[in-house]
């Protein structure tokens, strides 16, 4: 940085000014620079390179400047395109070759900022890269992960159009194999199952309960994550509850604890995906598998959250939440491992040492017979027991009262608190309505009235 020197006259000594710094005297701070970086736009960044040749070196020649790439708003990688037929007007492409490949036209935009990157040597700088909602296919996704002249540690997919997510699967069983090569896969972070839009939701999983993952994931993914665990992070995590074999409770739990899927052919699947977060057992505080915590489980054992980190491109830093105690955890279990044992609204549930639901298969066993008991055998050879129930008897094969019902279609599955909280009943028609969904109804007046009597309609 230079100095101006101010000479007073018939002064003894010589004032060294220091001019106001600039832009660039700024940024040639490489620790300035590296942070600064990333909340500035690819284009952004090019712009600023093309500013002046001191800026050029600067830009280009700086370790760290793309290590955070995010295209998700970059005009060049956008692919919108009208229908190929639209009232019977043929589509034309004068500049499209009748050989592409599928994977060529859709992945093209991108393929075109990736060979310019690599044309000034930025391409293996990118350590973490942004794609959401952008055209993704399969074949670019096999590249980014096993070409070694990408260096991309953290990527992101959520949302991204033409992506073919079984052939993805594929590709990160294959880089998670046994036989991998050392130090590989580079990919340590994939977000793809949250939603694109989710700008900020530092305390999912952790703070925040309920269902994480709003669409349905595909079968493939459950055996995904149980390959590249401990390898490759998501922004989800395998089922752990102890209905699948991966979790450390199976074998732990009675069969007759379990509950199954109407119409299940299996009902005890191997993998799952995990979409609920749900704290500990509202009866024992715990969950057959163990409760997982932020402070007690190795990074790339835990969720990723959302956004992306800007500053740093480690799983560490994806999967630290803003608020969350060191006690604080949650339990990950897929929907049919909480069937009717979840409450909806309020988001409690009670595990299967605490609750067996009515729905749950009666465990087969023994028959004690009664001194009342009679057993009949038929000619044939045929015997069954007819038995003799007295009062004690019924009372004890009396079925359990469920802890979690249906009582309204919206609001879905709900524990007896949040029912009295929201179900009231109309003395008009003696059925029930929810407070929340069936707006305006009231004690003497709800949605059935309209179809009654009007003499009828008023009941006091």
């Amino acid at each position: 940085m230079l100095s101006a020197v101010h000479i007073t006259p018939n002064a003894s000594h010589v004032e060294y000014l220091d001019p106001v710094p600039t832009l660039l005297d700024l940024l040639s701070n490489h620790l300035i620079l590296v942070q600064t970086a990333p909340y500035l736009s690819a284009s952004t960044r090019l712009n600023l390179a093309s500013a002046s040749h001191d800026f050029r070196g600067l830009v280009l020649h700086t370790p760290g400047v793309f290590r955070h790439l995010d295209l998700t708003h970059t005009r060049a990688a956008q692919l919108d395109i009208a229908p190929v037929d639209r009232g019977g007007e043929t589509w034309r492409n004068a500049q499209l070759d009748e050989n592409v490949t599928e994977d060529e036209f859709y992945s093209g935009p991108l393929r075109g900022i990736f060979s310019r990157l690599s044309h000034h040597n930025l391409l293996a700088d990118v350590q973490t890269l942004i794609l959401d909602t952008l055209p993704v296919t399969s074949e670019l996704c096999h590249e980014l992960i096993l070409d070694p002249s990408y260096n991309i540690r953290l990527l992101s997919l959520r949302g991204s159009k033409h992506l073919n997510e079984r052939q993805l699967c594929r590709t990160l069983q294959y880089a998670c194999r046994p036989t991998r090569p050392e130090n590989t896969p580079r990919l340590k972070a994939l977000y793809i199952f949250g939603a694109p839009d989710m700008a900020h939701a530092p305390d999912d999983w952790h703070n925040r309960k309920g269902r994480m993952i709003c669409r349905a994931p595909l079968d493939e993914w459950a055996a995904t994550l149980v390959d590249c665990r401990g390898l490759i992070a998501f922004d989800a995590l395998p089922c752990n509850g102890p209905r699948h074999i991966s979790s450390p409770a199976y074998g732990k739990v009675p069969a007759s604890h379990l509950v199954t899927a109407p119409g299940s052919r299996d009902s005890h699947p191997q993998w799952a995906v995990a979409t609920h977060a749900v704290p500990g057992c509202a009866g024992c505080g715990a969950a057959p598998e163990g409760v997982t915590t932020h402070a007690g489980t190795p990074s790339s054992l835990l969720p990723l959250l959302a956004p992306p980190p800007l500053l740093s491109s480690s799983v560490r830093a994806a999967t630290v939440p803003c608020s969350a105690s060191p006690s604080s955890g949650f339990v990950a279990r897929c929907a049919d491992c909480l069937r009717d044992r979840y409450c909806n609204s309020c988001n409690k549930w009670w595990c299967e040492e605490c609750y067996v639901p009515p729905t749950a298969p009666a465990s087969p066993g023994p028959v004690n017979l009664a001194a009342a008991d009679v057993v009949i055998v038929n000619p044939d050879g045929d015997a069954w027991v007819q038995q003799h129930e007295d009062e004690e008897h019924r009372t004890s094969h009396a079925k359990s009262k469920g802890r979690i019902i249906k009582s309204c279609w919206e609001c879905g599955s709900n524990c007896h608190d949040c029912i009295e909280q929201t179900q009231r009943f109309c003395r008009g028609c003696c059925g029930g309505y929810c407070t929340t969904h069936n707006e305006g109804s009231t004690a003497h007046f709800c949605d059935c009235m309209p179809h009654l009597d009007p003499s009828q309609r008023f009941v006091c």
